[in-house]
């Protein structure tokens, strides 16, 4: 092939051949990295900037970013401020590979606290003896003790709600949820994540078929983020709570049995024998046909066969009709 180089005399960018013929950076990488460079000292940009000028999209190149921090192009350094105590990240980008630790590399702590002026008390000195404020240090330590219960009794609150056996069954529903619908796998710590909010729906009376169902159905064509999926639709579709029965209500009382026959006595009554077997009451009349009848009918259906075999007796729309000779 022929190349044509022009000569440029302003707004242009150098690269080293290292950098264009690289063999483990991708084409992306490279083009980032070009982009990178041809930047002025102190401009602010962010993956999610860069992506809004490319056709890329963000993916791609964060993927391409990646690829240049571990080869040593760019380097993410992060800063405390020693009076705000705020954190900031620079980010340092080199046309070569950085190996050795740069200045820039040293992580800068926060210093001991300083002492601030609380103000004085406006009614003068004898309220302020009276009412004296707390020291700097005094504050500090209080606030500490503060935190360090908030924390206590939110994490101790947190153990409970972990070792509550709804969770249990919650957190194997979500873990079995990747067998029914490889859409919605999830890893461990998304299930430990996950389980507490799935855990309310089975408090409030929902079965783990419902629950499973109920994440498993209407699901689209692809699923980019199973774990947000998941957590949307047990917050958006939270069912209200359910009636249980009270396990401490009295259960219902079972009725007593004749003596005799077996049949159930009326409410009331606890032994004995029900009216029937003692003659208050008139046995009901068994619907079924006696017997008697029964033989007579099976007598009367084959004498009925006997005529027709014999030509007595010939079958008709109306019924049956007997033929005389």
């Amino acid at each position: 092939m022929r190349i044509h180089r022009t000569q440029h005399t302003s707004n242009f960018t150098v690269l080293p051949n290292s950098i264009v013929r690289h063999p483990r950076l991708s084409l992306a990488a490279r083009g980032l990295l070009g982009h990178l460079l041809s930047l002025p000292d102190g401009a602010r940009e962010t993956v999610q900037s860069i992506a809004e000028k490319v056709s890329e999209g963000r993916i791609a190149v964060r993927k391409a970013m990646a690829q240049l921090e571990a080869e040593g192009y760019v380097r993410r350094v992060r800063h405390q401020d020693p009076e705000t105590g705020t954190w900031s990240t620079e980010v340092t980008v080199s046309d070569a590979p950085m190996t050795g630790e740069s200045p820039t590399d040293k992580k800068l702590t926060a210093g001991p606290a300083k002492s601030r002026f609380l103000g004085r008390s406006p009614y003068g000195s004898k309220t302020q003896e009276k009412n004296p404020s707390p020291t700097p240090a005094q504050a500090s330590d209080s606030d500490d003790q503060a935190a360090e219960g908030g924390r206590g009794e939110a994490s101790q609150q947190q153990n409970q709600e972990d070792a509550s056996p709804e969770v249990g069954r919650a957190a194997a529903v979500l873990g079995r949820l990747g067998a029914v619908e490889p859409k919605l796998s999830l890893g461990a710590a998304e299930v430990l994540n996950l389980a507490p909010l799935a855990a309310e729906w089975l408090r409030r009376g929902v079965s783990e078929l419902e629950l499973r169902n109920t994440l498993v159905a209407g699901l689209p064509a692809t699923v980019l983020a199973p774990a947000r999926f998941i957590a949307n639709r047990l917050e958006r579709k939270m069912p209200a709570p359910r009636r249980v029965a009270d396990p401490a209500a009295p259960a219902v009382a079972l009725r007593a049995e004749c003596g005799d026959c077996g049949r159930p006595l009326p409410l009331g009554q606890s032994q004995g024998i029900c009216g029937q077997c003692s003659g208050v009451e008139r046995a009901p009349e068994d619907p079924r046909p006696s017997v008697g009848t029964a033989a007579e009918a099976a007598s009367l259906i084959d004498q009925i066969r006997q005529r027709r075999a014999a030509g007595t007796v010939r079958g008709s729309r109306r019924g049956f009709a007997t033929v005389h000779p």
